[in-house]
């Protein structure tokens, strides 16, 4: 009987056993052939977002060679880029002797090593909701397929470089992040300092990821005894350097940009922001629904709620049917309603409101969720037109490592993963087609 019933139990857990095995052996799979794409990628010159070589020989290389040639002081007082300077200073610090190849490699190497840092982010804030340090690796390898950062690591602009900062602010706020009811110890002034640095290195890198410093300090207010007063300190101190540039440069970018850059809180932007919200988190919600989309939206969302929606709909494309969208940039909704005649404009913003809906409701669930929408959303609209790339792959990354505990547990799981991987994999497709294979839209590089 023992022997028998020894058997049974074999014989049932046999299949269990396959499955997890069959899943580790598709995990490692999948994880080889994205780092082979990457490699492959970099290889053939690949610009599968579709300014990025553009964007190397007319802005960054110039300004890397100033910055290489000149002081600082002078070098930062006027260049053609619209970021921060921190790339260009990192940049000027290391050994390239003005060969373009030799940076192109370096870019490549950081890059490619985010996606274990991020990796780890991810493991550190996920390993106690049942997620194992394989499939951290697998949702941190969808960056390497991401058109955007894939472009910014092979010509080495400056969007491929803030991950490494929002992967290490959210590795040192990782213990007091989850720590929503009593509030843990104060954190020691080394690790505050840290904090400040990495979370601060983001936005002097590029100014959309300013929502990173002030979503730290104040995760470090809420959720730990540090003193207030040391915390503001120690941030403003980090804040310094930005304070200088915005007297050196009376604005927030550079005098070169700054006419096409000041704050323009047009309607288009808004719109785009909104499509580019309602496009790129497609997977993310369908991950999350089980049954019904009841199981994504808040508890109070009924009947009235949707009719007030679609009644929000009809009158957002009555109101702005006659909206003129640009031709370059806007991202794939907007120049696939280009191509759509007459359906294309309610098409662009019906998925505009969806998405801008989509920020709302999530925005509404706690306030550490309301004060990462407002932050990372406000720069969006400093800039004239939000192209894609400043949310893909930003929105996922910043969803998973800073949104409230119960939203992340909720979104982070392996079905959200798995569809954030193949709908990441079916944006570069697209992109390699659009811009590297057909070559449409692209601005004439400078000889």
């Amino acid at each position: 009987m023992i022997r028998e019933a020894d058997r049974n139990i074999t014989v049932a857990g046999q299949p269990n056993g396959s499955k997890t095995n069959l899943e580790m052996v598709g995990l490692f799979a999948a994880l080889l052939s994205v780092v082979g794409s990457f490699l492959a990628g970099f290889l053939l010159g690949e610009d599968s977002s579709g300014g990025a070589r553009f964007d190397f020989y007319n802005f960054h290389w110039p300004i890397i060679q100033r910055f290489s040639t000149v002081p600082w002081g002078t070098a930062v007082a006027d260049y053609g880029s619209a970021t921060n300077p921190l790339l260009y200073v990192i940049a000027s610090l290391l050994p390239l002797q003005g060969d373009q190849k030799i940076y192109h490699a370096t870019t490549l190497v950081v890059a490619l090593l985010i996606w274990p840092l991020l990796s780890w982010a991810y493991y550190r804030r996920y390993s106690n909701y049942g997620i194992d340090w394989l499939w951290a690796s697998f949702g941190a390898s969808t960056i390497l397929i991401s058109p955007n950062f894939r472009s910014s690591a092979f010509w080495g602009t400056t969007d491929f470089l803030p991950f490494v900062f929002c992967a290490g602010t959210s590795v040192l706020l990782s213990r007091l992040q989850d720590s929503e009811g009593d509030k843990a110890r104060a954190i020691g002034l080394l690790t505050l300092v840290a904090v400040a640095a990495v979370s601060v290195c983001a936005f002097y890198t590029r100014q959309l990821y300013a929502f990173l410093p002030v979503f730290a300090a104040w995760m470090i207010l809420t959720r730990t005894k540090t003193s207030p007063l040391l915390v503001l300190s120690v941030f403003l101190i980090a804040m310094l350097p930005e304070m200088l540039l915005l007297y050196i440069w009376k604005g927030i970018n550079p005098p070169g940009p700054q006419s096409a850059h000041q704050f323009h809180p047009a309607m288009i932007n808004v719109l785009c922001v909104g499509a580019n919200i309602g496009f790129l988190s497609t997977p993310l919600i369908l991950g999350c629904i089980r049954r019904s989309l009841g199981d994504v939206l808040p508890e109070w969302w009924g009947a009235r709620s949707t009719v007030i929606a679609f009644a929000g709909l009809l009158v957002f494309i009555i109101a702005l049917g006659g909206t003129e969208w640009p031709k370059l940039g806007g991202g794939i909704i907007v120049k696939a309603g280009l191509r759509m005649g007459a359906l294309g404009t309610p098409f662009i913003l019906t998925v505009s409101y969806f998405g801008l809906v989509a920020a709302i409701v999530f925005s509404m669930r706690s306030a550490t969720n309301a004060l990462l929408v407002s932050t990372f959303l406000v720069p969006l609209f400093t800039v004239r037109e939000t192209y894609q790339k400043y949310l893909e792959p930003t929105l996922a990354v910043a969803l998973f490592l800073f949104a409230d505990t119960e939203t992340a547990r909720t979104a982070f799981n392996k079905r959200v993963l798995m569809y954030n991987f193949l709908f990441s994999a079916l944006i570069l497709t697209i992109g390699i087609v659009y811009y590297d294979l057909l070559h449409l839209n692209l601005p004439e590089i400078p000889r």
